[in-house]
């Protein structure tokens, strides 16, 4: 497994430096959010979330996104850190490909987290997907998600999303519809609702949860192309 990540990410670096002949490398966007989550039947358990990506352009069609977050559960006192790294290649103006690998340290374990992902933009729509293969302490499992975004006047945007870890029978799934606002040119502000779903051999318990955040954007693309990918955001609250 580390052999696989090491080639990927090397050849994501290679690809992309390679193609950097005569030409700079600019930081293209960029983003720094804070979140809070928690259970609306218990609001002990919840997380606090910081997190912060930089995209580098190498040119018009290939760049590098860095992702680095951090993840506070208040009632089991424990944390989670994250670093990420996406190899992408925008097809076009509107549609992306990325090749992405996360290191995960959570709850005391460790997780490698390898995968691929795609974006669309189409009008006023924003389409995202992604498919993971993570390697953890406890066992292997695959990590998968969707999003769509609908943009409304007034600044308004709605989104719901669905992502699903999925190892050796046992799933955890969590599903939310977002409302956000760009209150300014760099700064966007949301409200969620949502219910995560736990399947662990013969205990199936579903719980909604409340959310809410904000995130400041930078650079030309006022953004980065991928959101983070990670095994702590699922989880609305410990």
């Amino acid at each position: 497994m580390k052999h696989i990540e090491f080639s990927v990410l090397a050849l994501s670096a290679a690809l992309a430096f390679g193609a950097t002949t005569a030409q700079a490398v600019e930081v293209t966007g960029g983003s720094v959010g804070l979140s809070y989550s928690a259970f609306a039947d218990d609001t002990d358990f919840s997380r606090l979330g910081l997190d912060g990506s930089v995209e580098l352009g190498f040119n018009r069609n290939l760049s590098l996104q860095f992702d680095a977050g951090y993840s506070d559960f208040d009632f089991v006192d424990e944390d989670s850190h994250l670093l990420g790294l996406h190899g992408i290649y925008h097809w076009d103006e509107a549609t992306s490909f990325g090749a992405f690998y996360t290191r995960e340290e959570a709850l005391g374990g460790d997780a490698d987290i390898l995968g691929l992902e795609a974006g669309y933009e189409m009008l006023d729509w924003d389409f995202e997907g992604y498919l993971a293969h993570v390697d953890t302490d406890a066992g292997d499992g695959t990590l998968g998600g969707i999003k769509a975004r609908y943009a409304l006047a007034e600044g308004f945007g709605i989104s719901g999303s669905y992502d699903r870890l999925g190892s050796d029978g046992d799933d955890l799934s969590r599903f939310a519809m977002r409302l956000d606002r760009e209150v300014s040119p760099t700064t966007n502000l949301f409200l969620e609702v949502g219910s995560a779903k736990v399947d662990v051999g013969s205990i199936s318990e579903s719980e909604p949860f409340v959310g809410l955040g904000g995130e400041i954007n930078f650079g030309a693309d006022r953004g980065t192309t991928f959101d983070q990918r990670g095994l702590a955001r699922l989880i609305p609250g410990l």
